[in-house]
């Protein structure tokens, strides 16, 4: 009766490792898409922060071209 109660026990170890294995794949999976999902956010408002200069420079182009705006206006500096 003692081999059969070692063998359970040896048994439960088991199991109780497997989950414990399987928590850490899902932790580590959970880890990977919150990361994968930041990365995407992140490239995301650099794409808008992108469009969102070409469309001010095509704005300010346009202004300076039709005389509303003096030229190299856009690129001069406080101090130039």
């Amino acid at each position: 009766m003692g081999g059969l109660v070692a063998e359970r026990h040896a048994g439960l170890r088991h199991r109780r490792a497997q989950v414990r294995i399987a928590v850490v794949m899902l932790s580590g999976n959970s880890l990977r898409q919150t990361v994968h999902k930041h990365c995407a956010s992140v490239h995301q408002a650099a794409k808008l922060a992108a469009n969102l200069l070409r469309v001010a420079g095509v704005t300010v182009g346009l202004a300076e071209s039709n005389g509303s705006l003096p030229p190299g206006l856009w690129l001069t500096s406080p101090a130039g």
